[in-house]
């Protein structure tokens, strides 16, 4: 008796190392995935169908037999989220932004089928950015031009959720959901100057309280833009202005180079659907004449399940 259990405990621990395959060699070369047609890329989504969704050229694009189609024209390129089975939220800076215009309330987030027919799920934003859906099936958004997370719920309409950081960014849940992670992307936007900060929000019944702990820094010039965590509760980072893409532990502080020369990394998604569920996808923006590339990034551990 004790020989069969000693056998099976052998085998939990095997079954367990090979469910987590990280790859020896850090940093991890970044495979194109797409180059064409795209120039500028920014959000990345799958559906519950397992459908890739990405903003590029001002546009919505599904990927279908292996080949990018065009969904719905946009005003700009920013971040998506899935929700429900099929549709995708789009996050739309509308006519004006404050980056070249002044504060304004345009900011568009979008309800989009993946035949193309849309609806304005929420107005009155300045400059949305991120999206992400919780479990109440509320809907966090960040603006990138001020220190503004507001939260939309079809009861409560749109409310603010926190000030705390300021040009927030990328948003992602901690694994037991207790906290909001928030990519710091800008000091400034007038001039606009990168930021490198990644910040904690703890979140009790519903509400974020005020502070935000910083979690860590990632290079000189990070422009933080998306965030994912996986399923070990770990977050990636996309170091826009930098090209990297960084790993922190909120468990121990580890901090560890993922990938590089991503120019213009933005957006960050696990895969799902016929994509591989154990490798990253990214976007990537405007720079140095090599954006608009997507790529995929074999980190070797799944996602933490997504909110739809």
């Amino acid at each position: 008796m004790n020989q069969i259990l000693i056998i099976k405990y052998f085998l939990f621990l095997s079954m367990s190392f090979f469910s987590y395959a990280e790859p020896a060699k850090l940093p991890i070369e970044a495979e194109v995935l797409f180059n064409e047609p795209f120039f500028g890329c920014e959000g990345i989504t799958f559906n519950g169908e397992g459908k890739m969704f990405l903003t590029c050229n001002k546009a919505l694009w599904v990927i279908e037999d292996g080949e990018p189609k065009k969904v719905a024209d946009l005003y700009s390129n920013l971040g998506l989220s899935a929700i429900g089975e099929r549709d995708v939220l789009v996050a739309d800076f509308g006519l004006e932004n404050a980056f070249r215009h002044q504060k304004n309330h345009d900011g568009i987030v979008w309800r989009i089928t993946p035949e193309g027919e849309r609806k304005v799920l929420v107005k009155g934003i300045g400059d949305p950015n991120f999206i992400l859906v919780l479990e109440d099936k509320s809907i966090l958004i960040s603006d990138d031009a001020t220190n503004e997370i507001f939260r939309f719920s079809e009861n409560n309409g749109l409310e603010i959720f926190s000030t705390a950081v300021n040009h927030p960014n990328g948003l992602a849940l901690s694994k037991d959901g207790k906290k909001l992670y928030v990519a710091q992307i800008f000091k400034s936007i007038r001039p606009v100057t990168p930021d490198n900060s990644l910040w904690s929000i703890s979140i009790q019944d519903g509400k974020a309280l005020s502070a935000a702990i910083k979690v860590g820094q990632t290079g000189e010039v990070g422009a933080n833009d998306g965030l994912v965590v996986d399923e070990h509760g770990r977050i990636y980072v996309a170091a826009n202005g930098d090209g990297i893409i960084w790993r922190f532990d909120p468990e121990n502080g580890e901090k560890v180079m993922i990938a590089k020369d991503i120019f213009g990394v933005a957006s960050l998604a696990f895969g799902e659907g016929d994509y591989d569920h154990q490798s990253l996808f990214a976007t990537t923006t405007f720079a140095k004449g090599l954006g608009g590339k997507i790529y995929q990034i074999k980190v070797g551990v799944k996602g933490q399940p997504v909110i739809r």
